[in-house]
């Protein structure tokens, strides 16, 4: 009789939360081999970063498993400042991702401010935009010869879309053990260093080497390519503030309003005053969005229609939720000229 082939597992992508940290830290790679104190101090720095527009922390979980056996897979990303974009460009040395940790934690590097975001999202040159580099990728099991381990895959990819998409992103860094390499290329980053065919020692053969992708690479590309559509960059019409953006990006994790007054620190008062602006912004900007779900006369029904409504529109236009300013201006104002459908930029 044949074996019964597992069942396909139930994935979800989510952000991080301050419950996954004990799991994010048992999910670190082997071979960015960070000390124990450093290990220990790594909680309170995400914890620091985990609303900051310029961190990307991802979850990807397997509802179906029981609970404590749900997360499979934990990723982070950071925007750059220019001093580590250089550093990254030009003969780039092993163990970046554990050195800008030890940048972070010690307070000698930060990610680019709100306003910085906004100014490079606001950006048209094309050398400018928003750097990133993933501090590091994990999950549980990377045979590429198990099905499950697939499907966390192809999820992985699709969250790292997610997560990036909306910014003007200018490059995308990340660093990867040999055993990895096959898969950075199958999902379109360039290799950018060599440490292992060059070095001696039998600790330099061990090294990671640094990946990456440029705007330019990237949509040479063709169009469905899921890694190319993090480069595609519109214009954003409503001119969300960052306390509303940092409220839908929470939303846009399905996280309820209890869980979201947590994690941002504010009040059930504060969260219902910003979900009107919210709504009150669409309503001025784009009045067509939310008329069908406000005609619904229902009683109770409005109100989560509405959010599903701008949900749906938010899942296919990112840029909203990110950091936004007019080059030589502030916040980008709300009405740009621009409708949707938008060209890309």
């Amino acid at each position: 009789m044949p074996a019964t082939p597992p069942a396909k597992p139930a994935l979800q992508r989510r952000l991080l939360q301050p419950r996954d940290f004990d799991e994010a830290l048992g999910l670190l790679p082997p071979w960015l081999a960070l000390d124990a104190p450093t290990r220990a101090r790594l909680p309170a720095l995400w914890q620091q970063l985990l609303q900051h527009p310029g961190f990307n922390a991802d979850v990807i979980e397997d509802v179906s498993a029981p609970a404590g056996q749900r997360v499979q897979a934990v990723g982070m990303a950071v925007a750059l400042d220019a001093r580590w974009q250089q550093r990254l460009r030009q003969a780039p040395q092993p163990w970046l991702a554990r050195q800008l940790y030890a940048e972070l934690l010690d307070g000698r590097t930060r990610p680019p401010s709100e306003r910085e975001l906004a100014r490079a999202n606001g950006s048209r040159g094309v050398d400018e935009g928003v750097s990133f580099m993933v501090l590091h990728y994990q999950q549980r099991n990377m045979d590429i010869g198990n099905p499950q381990a697939v499907a966390v895959i192809s999820a992985a990819v699709t969250a790292m879309r997610l997560a990036h998409a909306g910014h003007r992103v200018r490059e995308i860094f990340q660093e990867a053990w040999q055993g990895e390499h096959p898969y950075m290329h199958s999902i379109g980053f360039v290799q950018r260093s060599a440490h292992n065919t060059a070095a001696t020692g039998s600790a330099a053969h061990t090294a990671p080497e640094l990946f990456s992708l440029c705007r330019a690479e990237a949509l040479r590309k063709l169009p469905g390519f899921q890694i190319r559509e993090i480069f595609e960059h519109c214009t954003p019409i409503f001119g969300f503030r960052g306390a509303e953006q940092r409220l839908l990006r929470r939303a846009l994790s399905d996280e309820p309003d209890e869980l979201i007054v947590s994690l941002l620190g504010i009040s059930p008062h504060t969260l219902k005053k910003l979900w009107r602006s919210i709504y009150q912004r669409v309503e001025d900007r784009f009045p067509s969005l939310l008329a069908e779900a406000a005609a619904v006369g229902a009683e109770g029904v409005r109100g989560p229609e509405k959010r599903r409504t701008l949900m749906r529109y938010l899942r296919q236009h990112p840029e909203e939720i990110r950091p936004y300013a007019v080059p030589g201006k502030g916040q980008a104002p709300a009405d740009t000229g621009c409708g949707a459908p938008r060209n890309f930029v």
